[in-house]
């Protein structure tokens, strides 16, 4: 029992025995399980992070090894990397390939990465690295409302709710903050690259529950090859092929690769709302630095744009939640 004794409060001596030798060994044994699963959440989150971080470097590498060989070569070498990064994922798993069934349309999603790359290495070099990440978070933030609002691809429907525009303007306001020269067809590329990501992800989870993450990310390496080297044939290679630039250009596919298989090792472990927002801060903090390393100065005009997109989209994610937790759903 608890009494006052000289103005603290401390247990009656009869029970500090009881308390020492039960609950305090109770909260022990409570400690020793709970600091490694913290341990384990923080691993997650840091490699949540690491994925948007590895983001923004991927589109430096696939910019710097399209101004080396050119446009279609680039998009071989790209898909190249990617392929072997996940065979080679799936040769030290010891896991099969296995491909499903399905109608030709779930096999696209490979010709849809192609695109997306394609819009990322236009925009490269005319906007800021930052700005890509964010106009493709809202391309691929209008477009995931479209999809939850139809039941795109047989996904479940969620209907658009009013609550969601505010924070998609604010969103909108903070791209044009860190718009620091308005280039229109880098601006669109750079929204559209959201789009392609969204719907390839959409296409490859429905390929995936069919077969498995890995087969169908492997799958989707191999048609964007295909498509890639289609494209190539189209647009021509450059002869003779110009000389070996920096190693970094040629890893932009396989760093590509690592980013789905981390995001696919992350998801479930955290709550989709922080691996939302850490994906998102990743991107735009890489960005800053990216941007901060090429022009040769500390961008204040784009951080303070990214805060502005980092608000709506934390607006918006907030709503979901308290959405999702009053009416059962997962949002």
């Amino acid at each position: 029992m608890w009494f006052i004794q000289t103005g603290k409060a401390s247990l009656h001596p009869s029970c500090s025995r009881v308390w020492y030798n039960g609950s305090a060994r109770q909260v022990m044994n409570i400690l020793r399980r709970a600091i490694p699963s913290l341990q384990e959440v923080h691993m997650f989150y840091a490699l949540s992070l690491l994925a948007g971080m590895m983001i923004s470097v991927m589109v430096v590498f696939n910019g710097g090894l399209n101004a080396q060989v050119g446009f279609g070569l680039s998009l071989v070498v790209i898909h190249i990397a990617g392929l072997v990064t996940i065979a080679l994922v799936m040769l030290m798993k010891r896991e099969k390939p296995v491909f499903p069934k399905m109608p030709p349309f779930w096999y696209t999603a490979g010709l849809l990465g192609i695109l997306t790359t394609v819009f990322n290495l236009l925009a490269f070099g005319h906007i800021s690295v930052s700005a890509m990440m964010a106009l493709g978070l809202l391309g691929e933030s209008m477009s995931s409302l479209f999809a939850d609002h139809t039941g795109l691809l047989g996904i479940p429907v969620r209907k658009m709710r009013k609550e969601k525009v505010a924070g998609l303007v604010i969103i909108l306001a903070g791209i044009v903050i860190m718009m620091t020269d308005f280039v229109l067809v880098p601006v669109l590329v750079s929204f559209m690259a959201g789009i392609t990501v969204l719907l390839s992800r959409v296409i490859n989870g429905g390929l995936a529950r069919k077969s498995s993450i890995t087969s169908a990310t492997l799958i989707n390496y191999l048609t964007g090859l295909l498509g890639a080297i289609v494209a190539a044939a189209f647009i021509g290679v450059p002869t003779p092929i110009p000389a070996q630039g920096p190693i970094t250009n040629y890893l932009g596919g396989a760093v590509g690769a690592i980013i789905v298989i981390i995001s696919n090792f992350v998801v479930g472990k955290i709550a989709s709302f922080y691996m939302t927002l850490t994906l998102f801060v990743g991107q735009v903090s890489a960005g800053l630095l990216l941007d901060m390393m090429l022009q040769g100065f500390f961008p204040v005009r784009i951080a303070l744009g990214g805060l502005c997109v980092l608000l709506g989209l934390t607006l918006n994610l907030l709503q979901d939640r308290a959405y999702a937790l009053k009416t059962g759903r997962e949002f």
